[in-house]
């Protein structure tokens, strides 16, 4: 499941995919969920992927070439 709510109602929308027996959710809202053992959530920032794409448009836009820094798969370095 995802959600993309308000972080005042962030909460309840899990609480429901939970009990919808979602077992998977992707987290846009700005908070962090409570959710049983065995759920899994990925937590998405999404002012950090936005800094990270404008760095990329940066390094592009400046002939520089963005290198893998190997801390994660979308990491970069200049």
């Amino acid at each position: 499941g995802i959600i993309a709510t308000p972080a005042q109602h962030a909460q309840e929308a899990a609480d429901a995919l939970v009990r919808a027996g979602v077992g998977s959710i992707m987290n846009f809202a700005p908070t962090v969920l409570a959710v049983p053992r065995g759920v899994n959530i990925r937590k998405v920032d999404l002012a950090l992927e936005l800094q990270i794409l404008s760095y990329y448009e940066q390094t592009r836009n400046n002939g520089l070439r963005a290198v893998p820094t190997g801390e994660h798969s979308d990491s970069v370095s200049a």
